[in-house]
């Protein structure tokens, strides 16, 4: 009997890249030394290795999406998880006060010997994780039915629909705009499967939703075969908004509003906010103090101020930034324009190189916002657009960022048109729906190179 796509490959696979990290680094040692056994200290290295390894790469999503196996996406989607896990090896040593104890050398064979080795066994082993093709009977001749044939046709490789079978109210249909041949009427399937020339594997039930099947039918019918039965529901509505079906005590549920930003992703995301922000507010802590002083001496008020904005879940947070305008900072729709008369001159340089944003590292670190998100608007301006974006309120399901996908796609600063919050709208959704560590990586690397300025920054 065949068996459905990637059912168990890829639940092995974070074994098989923990397993090859760990021999990766027992191979890198011994090519660095020469003596008999290895010390302690590296032996608890690879063992937090293994073992991090199996948490990390699958919540860094290295086996989330189908190229999983192949030798080099498959290596380049568990590349966030890799740098995580080395990251948190090096935290442990700084923490423990032991990386003097290990040699440099060791360390990058390490990396590259355990890139190659992923990048092998995927190699080896990819003919065993390609599904065999499944033969799928559709169960309905409608809408439904039509659009699941479609669909299968353009996305799925690994599944071929045989033909249709008329469901019982559903009224008739001309053969010559159909996908696929419908083979006969729901009460010929018991003869369609026995005369089959080759074996079905699959009945996919699709009913459209104005011919309700009844439990006679189902009973009559479905209950009478033993292949495998998927119901396809007719989720139409649910196309507007990323959806997911969960479980919870038994009872079957449709999230709405679904995000990859939850669960352990979510605590990933959390810990890699914190320690970066940590370490860049260490690290920046002279240059705040000196852009601080400049503020105060440039104009009369205090070097920060705080606004309220929407954080994640809509709940109102206070994010800082540094003063750049004259007086109270205005709490309305009106946002900074070029040449505008209310900001300082040290007001100008900090807005343009976005250095006024720094003060929000504080904000990550206290969990109100993110590295990477949506930036967060004044209240009166969520008030005002809200209204005039249908989906525009969707934006705050997750934290907002110092930086995002929007601005580093050349949406930043001044949105003083209707279709320039639109596209700033589409790239936040983008993100909220597509989000993965390797994404915010991008992000942030982007970020450092281009900077927060533009041409659009004032």
């Amino acid at each position: 009997m065949k068996h459905a796509p990637n059912s168990h490959p890829v639940h092995i696979a974070p074994l098989l890249d923990a397993l090859t990290l760990t021999l990766a680094g027992g191979v890198s040692w011994s090519l660095r030394f020469t003596r008999p056994a290895m010390e302690n200290h590296y032996q608890i290295a690879l063992l937090l290795a293994f073992l991090l390894a199996l948490l990390l790469l699958p919540i860094a999503g290295a086996y989330r999406q189908s190229h999983w196996s192949h030798p080099i996406r498959g290596v380049a989607a568990a590349a966030p998880g890799v740098l995580l896990l080395f990251a948190g090896l090096m935290l442990v040593a700084t923490m423990t006060k032991s990386t003097a104890d290990f040699s440099r050398v060791w360390i990058v064979g390490w990396g590259l010997l355990a890139i190659t080795g992923m990048a092998a066994w995927r190699g080896l082993a990819r003919p065993l994780f390609t599904p065999s093709t499944r033969r799928i009977l559709l169960l309905g001749s409608g809408q439904l039915a039509c659009a699941t044939a479609q669909h299968l046709f353009c996305h799925g490789q690994h599944n071929q629909v045989v033909g249709m079978l008329t469901l019982p109210g559903e009224p008739p249909v001309d053969a010559a705009t159909l996908p696929i041949a419908v083979l006969g009427e729901f009460d010929d399937l018991e003869r369609i499967l026995g005369n089959a020339p080759k074996a079905i594997d699959e009945l996919w039930l699709t009913p459209d939703i104005t011919h309700p099947l009844t439990n006679s039918v189902l009973q009559a019918g479905l209950q009478q075969t033993s292949l495998p039965v998927r119901y396809v529901p007719d989720l139409t509505l649910l196309r507007l908004l990323q959806h997911r079906i969960s479980n919870i005590h038994g009872l079957t549920v449709i999230e709405l509003n679904a995000t990859p930003l939850d669960g352990p992703e979510a605590l990933v995301k959390a810990v890699l906010d914190r320690t970066v922000a940590a370490l860049m507010l260490l690290a920046l802590l002279p240059l705040l103090l000196l852009i601080a002083a400049i503020v105060r001496i440039d104009s009369p008020g205090p070097a920060l101020f705080s606004q309220p904005r929407h954080g994640g879940g809509g709940r109102i947070i206070r994010v800082l930034k540094f003063r750049t305008m004259r007086g109270e900072p205005d709490l309305g729709t009106q946002q900074a324009q070029r040449d505008d008369p209310r900001i300082t001159r040290i007001g100008v340089l900090l807005r343009r190189s976005s250095l006024d944003e720094l003060p929000q590292l504080y904000n990550v670190l206290r969990g109100d916002m993110s590295l990477v998100g949506p930036r967060p608007h004044p209240l009166a301006l969520n008030a005002q657009y809200r209204k005039l974006l249908d989906t525009y309120m969707q934006r705050h399901r997750v934290k907002p960022g110092i930086t995002g996908w929007a601005q580093i796609n050349g949406y930043r600063g001044e949105t003083d048109t209707l279709e320039k919050m639109q596209k700033r709208l589409e790239y936040d959704l983008y993100y909220i729906e597509n989000w993965s560590l390797a994404l915010d990586l991008k992000i942030l690397a982007k970020t450092a190179v281009l900077g927060w300025g533009g041409r659009n920054a004032y």
